[in-house]
């Protein structure tokens, strides 16, 4: 295997110079010590069984790895698995060449323990490329004693018209309604990808991708905006928010710097590992889905998350595939959901999930009546970082939903 000796800008890890038959492994930054523990520990286990192999994992931060890892693609250095949220960028990479086929190297009785929608997920063209890991969903969560002591009730939030009545009460509290990581822009993207998805359902978003009704530059796409700037208005976001990294952000949340947070389930353990006194305890912490949009054609019981694992390049070898099957396999994923670390993508370890919290967020995976995955992903990179631009600049004021519109169909053209 290639040698993985990029300089790499690493979050809490430290890059290593590895052997040339090492297995090298590239994944984005785990706040949650849990989960980094459980990839370290599934190394440390595949060498033991397998004397003279030698795994190396490199953590990266997210925004960090988005922008490295085509670089990385192209040259000597790819590592041999990397992470990958699948989606549109998946695909991309896959159509360029720069993943390994391995439908037909993966043990036959291991594939049957596997989530066969996360495989489908890490498949392109009839071809598997990864392993799935867990499914993620995102939702509101709501600090529960905060949102007593700002007089509202969160349960009683149906509407996206309820939950900005309630960021008006907290406000008038003098409480921060909401803490979000606007510096990496795709924690601003779920509100307005949420929002998209309550106006115009599964349909209207495969007719934007396939640039119909004026693609992204129509009525829906703009009313999104018109919404999303609604919430913008009432400044509900803790001060400086564009400043902050989600990572920062999670510490706040934890820290009880708000009332709400819009995030996906893997929050739970990073939260309490970036808050500075331990973060909320799942007694503190409720859930409730995006609410609707009046007049949408969205469900309330449509999610948005991603089915995520890691990916083979193409210089990866058999040894980095057997590697990955453990990596990926029963014992980590039951491990995971008995230790609360993420919702597993396999059955078997599904049903292992007892955690309060990680069980109110497979529920609302249990009932999705449709998944879109991640906007910034499903779109692909090009168009994926408009999304996040858009949102970044709407919520600082230098673009209008019209703009944002007609700025997102031109990226979508000349993608």
């Amino acid at each position: 295997m290639k040698k993985f000796l990029a300089s790499l800008l690493v979050s809490a890890a430290v890059v290593t110079v590895a052997n040339a038959d090492s297995v090298e492994v590239l994944s984005i930054n785990r706040d949650d010590p849990k989960w980094k523990q459980l990839y370290l520990d599934m190394a440390a286990e595949y060498e033991k069984a397998n004397p003279g192999s030698e795994v190396n994992i490199t953590f990266m931060e997210d925004e960090a790895f988005k922008q490295k890892l085509p670089t990385l693609l192209q040259s000597d250095a790819a590592p041999d698995l990397f992470f990958s949220w699948s989606g549109g960028v998946f695909y991309e990479q896959a159509k360029q060449g720069f993943l390994r086929d391995i439908s037909d190297v993966f043990d036959k009785d291991w594939l049957q323990t596997v989530s066969q929608g996360g495989v489908a997920a890490l498949s392109y063209d009839g071809k598997m490329y990864g392993a799935p890991e867990a499914s993620q969903n995102v939702a509101i969560w709501y600090n529960i004693d905060l949102a007593k002591e700002a007089g509202v009730d969160p349960e009683q939030i149906k509407t996206w018209d309820d939950f900005l009545e309630q960021v008006k009460t907290v406000k008038a509290a003098g409480l921060t309604p909401i803490t979000v990581g606007g510096q990496d822009k795709w924690p601003l993207h779920f509100y307005y990808s949420f929002l998209a998805m309550r106006i115009m359902g599964e349909e209207g978003l495969a007719a934007s991708a396939a640039g119909e009704n004026g693609g992204f530059n129509n009525a829906d796409w703009v009313r999104a905006g018109e919404e999303y700037l609604r919430l913008i208005e009432l400044e509900p976001f803790q001060d400086g928010f564009m400043g902050v990294k989600y990572d920062q952000a999670a510490g706040l949340w934890g820290d009880g710097g708000s009332v709400f947070h819009l995030m996906g389930e893997w929050d739970l353990g990073a939260q309490r590992a970036a808050a500075t006194d331990g973060g909320l305890a799942n007694e503190q912490l409720g859930i409730i889905p995006f609410p609707m949009v009046e007049g949408g054609k969205g469900a309330v019981t449509d999610t948005l998350g991603g089915a995520s694992g890691f990916v083979a390049t193409k210089n990866a070898d058999d040894e980095a595939i057997r590697f990955l099957e453990h990596f990926m396999g029963p014992d980590a994923q039951v491990r995971a959901a008995k230790e609360a670390i993420y919702i597993p993508s396999a059955p078997s370890g599904a049903q292992f999930v007892q955690d309060s919290v990680l069980a109110q967020f497979a529920e609302i995976g249990g009932g999705s009546t449709y998944h879109q995955l991640f906007l910034d992903q499903y779109f692909g990179s090009t168009l994926g970082g408009a999304i996040n631009d858009a949102s970044a600049q709407m919520a600082t004021g230098d673009m209008t939903p019209e703009e944002a519109a007609e700025f997102l169909e031109e990226t979508r053209q000349f993608q």
